[in-house]
């Protein structure tokens, strides 16, 4: 579609950045998903309350859940807005949270269905609001899935 994009009049008038679709795109979704993030990750606890039940953590297992991806959301969200490269790297480092969360007892098979939740539920406010940031649905959740797939070979199965 097109590389200029509305910024809802929080810093001006629609503009290009720097001729790079997707890096718009990225800076869109960071719009769109910031300020949500943390209502996403509450609508994961009741799911990840029960992966801890499961696992025999319980209520203290679903706070550790909450604590340590809540350290991460924000190193999460840079990787979103980030080009291919600076992406990587900030991939890299937000690794440590979920080592955090292995180390804290959760397997891969209760993470990686909790990480597709939070995924899915990030989809659904981005088809919402894609309009309003001068997109078509299907650009942005495209952009997205770009995103969860270098999240998930970076993150999830190394």
């Amino acid at each position: 579609m097109c590389a200029a994009v509305s910024d809802r009049g929080q810093l001006g008038e629609a503009r290009e950045l720097d001729g790079e679709p997707s890096r718009a795109r990225r800076h869109a979704l960071g719009r769109i998903l910031r300020p949500r993030a943390h209502a996403i990750q509450d609508n994961t606890l009741g799911h990840a309350y029960r992966a801890t039940n499961f696992l025999g953590f319980g209520a203290v297992g679903a706070k550790r859940w909450s604590s340590i991806s809540g350290r991460g959301m924000p190193k999460f969200l840079d990787a979103l807005e980030a080009d291919d490269e600076e992406r990587t790297r900030l991939l890299g480092e937000a690794g440590t949270f979920i080592n955090d969360l292995r180390a804290a007892g959760f397997q891969r098979f209760a993470v990686k269905p909790l990480v597709n939740l939070g995924f899915r539920l990030a989809l659904r406010d981005v088809t919402a609001h894609a309009k309003a940031e001068g997109y078509d649905p299907e650009e942005l959740e495209d952009e997205l899935r770009v995103f969860q797939r270098a999240f998930e070979a970076r993150i999830l199965y190394r």
